[in-house]
């Protein structure tokens, strides 16, 4: 099974000021190899950044300082029988220290690594997935366009949640509204989730996912992410989403004034129905974000079948994560190091290699389309999975330096992201110890591997 994590999900976001870059652009030693040509998605307008950018005269990291500096800490035997990974410079792309690097293991959640990368370079950032009604006769049909993220009403006056979900309550408004202007307020209700298509469950998932609240069988309509109890982010998932909404929904008409026979059912909209009303999600950008910060499996499922559909495969597991390897392989990514069945890393049959972590981080820093990725991941003590950990030394003197996606399955634990070394520059980094003894023993290795690149004077060579 997927160990969860317990701490509270995220739903108010703290600004946290942080010295950490998101860009790197700076000379070095080694001139920086081109990066493969970036997809359309680099056509769009450039993001702004976010934080301030890294002193441009630090001096380059020298791999055998890397190396002596995490020599005692790769020994942890927290880390279980094997520890694979690899550290990049990104601004010259020299690597500085590796092991077992192009040797494929489990990812875990670091998936969402590939799928944030491929979301935006295929979506772009500004997309957003929507949630509509149609009629056709007197059936209204209420269609799934993949926004998992929907909710029934929107958040109480006073409460801020980032980012801001579509409500389901608006598009019954919405609908109730333009049903009332044709004059008709009695109709049938058909739920259709026929944008995805597929098993209900990945290759190397176990059906306890749903029942213990991990992960909805994957449908275009869901609300709440077919949380049965939306209060509790650790509720378990209907196993018919499509139809829980639906019946939320008539609930919803009913209260605005109209009149829903018999029970909802499944159905098709027809081509050419007349459309009632429209809600939208947030953005790709700011979806990225918060699945790579509360690691939303769900949501990371609903992305790949989005980059599916776009790339025109199936929206299906196998065809979002052809559609996902794909885009990483357009950035550089070897095509022999990833092998995925899902897009979340729920499958402990998914395989990436540490350094196809490094060069999918690498391509986040250096294109500001890619920004959400680097401004999504949790940060070491403070948010997300990584609020709970960096909390004692020696870990600790890394709190808000270390910026990092976790990932954990049962025997499996990785931890990929970036670090600014204490010369003052950014390096990206992978580790993966798909021989873990126990979570907490390995989290808290994998976080002082992590911590040791920070008090690394990487420039000066040892």
């Amino acid at each position: 099974m997927r160990i969860r994590y317990t701490a509270p999900l995220l739903a108010t976001v703290v600004t946290v000021v942080v010295l950490v870059a998101v860009f790197v652009n700076r000379g070095g030693t080694t001139p920086a190899p081109s990066l493969p040509d970036l997809p359309s998605a680099a056509a769009e307008s450039p993001r702004p950044a976010v934080l301030n950018p890294l002193p441009s005269n630090a001096p380059a990291p020298v791999a055998s300082s890397v190396a002596n500096q995490l020599a005692g800490a790769a020994r942890d035997p927290g880390l279980g029988a094997e520890l694979d990974g690899e550290v990049l410079d990104p601004s010259t792309g020299a690597v500085l220290w590796a092991r077992g690097s192009d040797d494929p293991e489990p990812p875990a959640s670091t998936t969402k690594l590939l799928t944030g990368t491929a979301a935006l370079l295929s979506l772009g950032p500004n997309a957003r997935l929507a949630t509509t009604a149609v009629r056709s006769g007197d059936t209204v049909y209420l269609v799934g366009g993949g926004d998992v993220t929907l909710v029934a009403t929107h958040t109480p006056a006073g409460v801020t949640t980032y980012p801001q979900p579509a409500s389901l309550a608006q598009l019954a408004r919405q609908t109730a509204a333009a049903l009332a202007t044709g004059a008709l307020k009695r109709v049938r209700l058909a739920v259709d989730a026929t944008a995805w298509t597929g098993p209900r469950l990945a290759r190397g998932w176990s059906p306890s996912y749903v029942t213990e609240g991990d992960v909805a069988p994957p449908s275009a309509l869901e609300l709440d992410e077919g949380r049965i109890d939306p209060a509790d982010p650790f509720a378990a998932r209907s196993p018919t989403p499509a139809l829980q909404t639906g019946q939320v929904f008539a609930t919803q008409l009913r209260h605005d004034g109209v009149r829903v026979r018999g029970s909802v059912t499944s159905g098709f909209a027809p081509s050419g129905a007349t459309p009632l009303g429209s809600v939208s999600s947030p953005t790709v950008a700011e979806l990225v974000q918060r699945m790579l910060t509360t690691s939303d499996d769900d949501l990371a499922e609903a992305l790949g079948r989005a980059i599916a559909l776009h790339d025109h495969q199936p929206a299906d597991f196998a065809g979002a994560a052809a559609a996902v390897k794909a885009r990483v392989v357009s950035v550089g990514v070897l095509a022999a190091a990833v092998s995925l069945y899902d897009t979340s890393g729920l499958s402990h049959h998914d395989r990436v290699s540490p350094q196809a972590l490094v060069t999918v981080l690498r391509a986040d820093v250096r294109n500001p389309i890619l920004s959400p990725v680097i401004e999504g991941l949790p940060i070491a003590g403070l948010t997300g999975t990584l609020a709970m950990r960096y909390r004692t030394l020696p870990a600790s003197e890394a709190a808000g330096v270390v910026r990092a996606k976790t990932g954990t399955l049962t025997g499996v634990n990785t931890l990929a992201g970036e670090v600014v070394d204490r010369s003052g520059r950014l390096l990206v980094f992978a580790f993966l110890a798909p021989r873990a003894p126990l979570p907490s023993l390995t989290e808290a290795a994998l976080d002082r591997l992590a911590a040791r690149l920070a008090r690394c004077g990487c420039g000066v060579a040892s």
